[in-house]
């Protein structure tokens, strides 16, 4: 039985989406104010300013980037770590091990993507919208992301589950 892999292609979407901010980012540079909100508290409003820089322009993207660097690590080593070596090929216990495997590894990658949407939404929204917003603007982005996870939850149990059934073979 393969190692499972990693599911490059879900990081590549991710990077995509860093990358596309940032170049949104570097081209609306001119156009930002000499102070830019880095904080919001709970109704919307921003609390929180800091004079223009790559730092404080580009926290989100740089931030993100990093997520999505530390989680595809991530899945490299956990596609790493042995399995039962013990269980002969074929035994139930391998199946599952190897199924389970790659439905986490299928989970970190969709989580890559569902953060990295997540800090692009934080980082447009405090680009180009009034800094004194509503709580919608954090609240409903937040809900989606949380229903995406857990549509990722629900895919990588149905990897799981159709894995076990294709690798167990006819019963």
């Amino acid at each position: 039985m393969a190692v499972p892999g990693v599911h490059r292609g879900w990081y590549f979407a991710a990077g995509l989406v860093v990358a596309l901010v940032a170049a949104v980012g570097a081209a609306a540079w001119p156009t930002l104010p000499e102070r830019v909100p880095v904080h919001w508290d709970g109704s919307g409003t921003a609390d929180g300013y800091e004079d223009k820089s790559v730092g404080s322009v580009f926290f989100g993207p740089l931030v993100s980037a990093g997520l999505v660097l530390f989680l595809y690590l991530t899945a490299l080593v956990c596609r790493r770590l042995p399995l039962n070596n013990a269980a002969p090929a074929g035994v139930d216990e391998q199946v599952h091990q190897l199924a389970g495997m790659d439905a986490t590894l299928y989970f970190l990658a969709l989580t890559a993507v569902e953060l990295s949407m997540l800090m692009a939404w934080i980082s447009l929204r405090g680009w180009f919208l009034p800094p004194d917003g509503s709580v919608l603007l954090f609240a409903l982005p937040t809900l989606a992301f949380l229903a995406a996870m857990g549509g990722a939850g629900v895919l990588a149990l149905r990897r799981y589950r159709r894995l076990v059934s294709a690798l167990s073979g006819p019963a």
